[in-house]
């Protein structure tokens, strides 16, 4: 393999190259083995550029295409004939015809050209990722959804997203429901801002209860938890949270890991059939989907506070550092038990 993420990157490309997305940098892939990414991707970024200046120009009406009868061409519109500069009130077809098309075809290369920078920023992420690709394949309706939503946006941020999306639906098919692409296409700024802070104080899909000391202090408030619950991301919230049971992972002991982001909370008690009981917050399907795309720390004060809530109910309660590796595992090192200020 030339680079880690080779596989990821056929899979991504033979997906969209099947139902005839990412046109705009079709004629490259072809040599995407061959040469050089970085060469790849300058020729790519210069094409996208030159796109959206042709755009530009058919816009501000420096350029346009124009319709007769027989044929249709690019033409300069400083060169204008007399017939074309009169002004009588006559139904001009040919004319309509040519605006109607300058519309479309403007509309139609800035959404190219929209969807192939989310298509580098997927390219991007999957060249650096390790992971086996998927047999599964990416759902047709899937597909279309996405590059109708990412055909739409303009700004980076928002290319910088869907791309993520895609990433992630490539390396596992079904990470994201049409139900949340849905839910992604109409998120403000202000409400991903709100959902990326409230992601540090996920825990195991679970934002703790009475820790609010740590919440305000980072500006989230339970109005903005209840309004988290409003636009479909938590529950639980109006009924002042919900108890939540843990049993074991482990048919010998009780062992039970928490992932947080960038941490994981290893709980274990010698007794198999210990059960673990929380009051939380809980996240959404949706919810689940969306904190996929944030890229956030854990809140380690919070963290740790939750993980000594556990100490002092008798579990043996370890901390540490964690990569994800796979879908459904990861690597965790650094690990250090953590004592409930009782014992300490």
């Amino acid at each position: 393999m030339d680079y880690p993420g080779e596989k990821l990157l056929l899979k991504m490309w033979e997906s969209l190259a099947d139902k005839g997305i990412g046109g705009l940098l079709a004629p490259w892939q072809e040599k995407r083995m061959a040469e050089a990414r970085a060469e790849i991707r300058r020729k790519e970024m210069l094409l996208v550029a030159q796109a959206e200046k042709e755009v530009e120009s058919i816009k501000s009406g420096s350029a346009k295409l124009h319709i007769n009868s027989d044929i249709i061409l690019i033409q300069d519109s400083d060169h204008t004939t007399d017939d074309q500069r009169r002004i009588e009130p006559k139904l001009d077809l040919s004319e309509l015809a040519t605006s109607v098309v300058n519309s479309d075809l403007s509309e139609s290369i800035r959404k190219e050209a929209n969807v192939a920078k989310s298509i580098m920023v997927a390219e991007d992420i999957l060249s650096r990722d390790q992971q086996e690709a998927s047999d599964k394949p990416i759902e047709d309706d899937w597909l279309y959804s996405w590059r109708d939503y990412a055909g739409r946006v303009s700004s980076s941020e928002l290319q910088d997203l869907w791309g993520r999306i895609l990433a992630g639906e490539v390396k596992q098919p079904g990470s994201y429901s049409m139900r949340t692409l849905e839910f992604l296409k109409g998120l403000s700024k202000a409400e991903a801002e709100l959902i990326s802070k409230a992601a540090r104080f996920v825990i195991g899909e679970r934002i703790y209860r009475k820790k609010e000391k740590f919440l305000e202090k980072e500006g989230l408030f339970f109005s903005q938890l209840l309004f988290l619950q409003d636009i479909g991301v938590l529950s639980g919230v109006e009924a002042v949270g919900l108890s939540t049971t843990y049993k074991s992972r482990d048919a010998t002991k009780f062992f039970l890991p928490l992932i947080a982001s960038n941490r994981i909370m290893l709980v274990e008690h010698e007794e198999q059939a210990k059960t673990l009981k929380a009051e939380v917050y809980l996240l959404t399907q949706v919810g689940i989907e969306v904190l996929k795309l944030a890229s956030f720390q854990v809140d380690e004060e919070y963290f740790e506070a939750v993980a000594k809530d556990y100490a002092k109910k008798g579990f043996k309660v370890r901390i540490a550092d964690f990569v994800q590796q796979t879908a459904d595992g990861g690597q965790y090192f650094n690990a250090r038990e953590v004592q409930s200020d009782e014992n300490a």
